[in-house]
């Protein structure tokens, strides 16, 4: 019965969503498609981030025979939107017109033609830039039991009308080939939010503006704790002591200041209170920070629990730990045991301070080699936004 109401409540929804579809399909007729001109979202409209975010970037650098438009829900705050790029607000005539005369379309996240009023048109080129890379949770038609019928269909649909797919790893992409419903091209050079890592000079001086930012001194050193959400909401598995975590952090870098950001699942914001995970001396809240990767490309130490992030991290061979007092009951379906990866897993706080007293990082920066060579087939080197944007110009009309 529940099952009979969630597709109910599908079909509902594109009856509801049915005048501007055929407004869609209107824009469609009398808008032509203008070569070169390039439309992103990530997360629904409601972010400037992830991998558009950074292609967006390289093509304003190096390709400006681009024309770049961003499309966002009404309220999101466009401040970080580069010069020269265009922002269209959702669900306006003019957000129809810029979908039906765009040539390349890019999204992190699956789209439903009935959701985003799109209707591909032969000639536009549409490339899902999933918003993960290595994944630790089981994803797609791995857990196609747990995902409702409206986003399996909507995940058929998108997989469907995609001309390209990005990896970047040889384990990303055979999880592409067996679990996305997709049988097309896939890019296997890198995915472009990850370029950040190898950017050395981006480096200091995003230190220098996440430091400015939190009031840190640009001379300590940053952790950045940063675990997934809980179905049951629940805020206990994140208590950290931090009193004592951060003299211990402190002792492994030789006796060097410690400030540490806490950047909670954006799953969290306006449904926990959060605030006493953060009532520490030199602890600060990173939860809306703009963009993830940069807090990652700036940190030295980051721990997790179950987010994929280690392994972006882990690209710049710099200490994670995991910190997961809820392992055994946490189970969403993993591709790897948490005690086989190269990060050492800490269930209690007496095991966090003892993992961080006894971190080897020699034996660490091994096992990580071992894994990312030999497991995971990584193929990151920096380049991706490059290899992504020079498949547009080989494909563009």
């Amino acid at each position: 019965m529940k099952r009979l109401f969630k597709v109910f409540g599908w079909a509902l929804n594109r009856v509801v969503k049915t005048p501007l579809n055929i407004a869609a399909y209107i824009a469609n007729l009398v808008t032509p498609i203008k070569p070169g001109r390039v439309v992103c979202w990530a997360y629904s409209f409601q972010q400037y981030s992830c991998n558009p975010r950074y292609l967006t970037e390289y093509l304003l650098k190096h390709n400006p025979e681009f024309e770049i438009c961003w499309v966002f829900r009404k309220g999101v705050d466009t401040s970080e939107l580069p010069e020269g790029v265009k922002a269209v607000r959702f669900r306006t005539w003019e957000y129809l017109k810029l979908m039906a005369s765009a040539e390349f379309v890019f999204s992190n996240v699956r789209t439903d033609p009935w959701r985003v009023y799109w209707h591909k048109r032969p000639g536009q080129k549409y490339s899902m830039v999933w918003h993960g890379g290595v994944a630790l949770k089981r994803i797609e038609a791995d857990v196609e039991e747990r995902l409702s019928p409206s986003y399996v269909h909507r995940s058929k649909s998108d997989s469907k009308i995609c001309d390209l797919m990005i990896s970047g790893c040889r384990m990303n992409t055979e999880l592409i080939k067996r679990s996305f419903w997709y049988d097309g091209e896939i890019l296997e050079r890198g995915i472009p939010r990850n370029d950040i890592f190898f950017d050395t000079a981006r480096r200091s001086d995003l230190r220098q503006y996440v430091a400015n930012h939190y009031g840190i001194d640009t001379t300590s050193r940053i952790v950045l704790y940063a675990p997934t959400f809980r179905v049951d909401h629940s805020t206990e598995p994140y208590a950290i002591d931090w009193a004592k975590v951060i003299p211990t952090m402190s002792r492994m870098f030789g006796g060097e200041r410690v400030e540490v950001l806490v950047r909670m699942h954006p799953n969290l914001i306006g449904k926990v209170d959060t605030s006493h995970l953060i009532a520490f001396e030199g602890v600060h809240d990173a939860t809306r920070y703009h963009d993830m990767q940069e807090l990652l490309s700036v940190a030295d130490v980051l721990i997790t629990d179950y987010s994929s992030s280690m392994f972006d991290f882990a690209m710049q061979r710099r200490p994670c730990i995991l910190y997961a007092t809820d392992a055994e009951a946490y189970d969403r379906g993993f591709y790897f045991n948490l005690r086989e990866l190269p990060f050492p897993l800490a269930e209690n706080q007496e095991q966090l301070l003892a993992t961080i007293e006894n971190f080897d990082n020699e034996a660490y920066t091994r096992k990580l080699d071992t894994f990312y060579n030999d497991c995971l087939g990584i193929k990151e080197d920096g380049h991706a936004a490059e290899a992504l944007a020079a498949w547009m110009v080989a494909h563009r009309m």
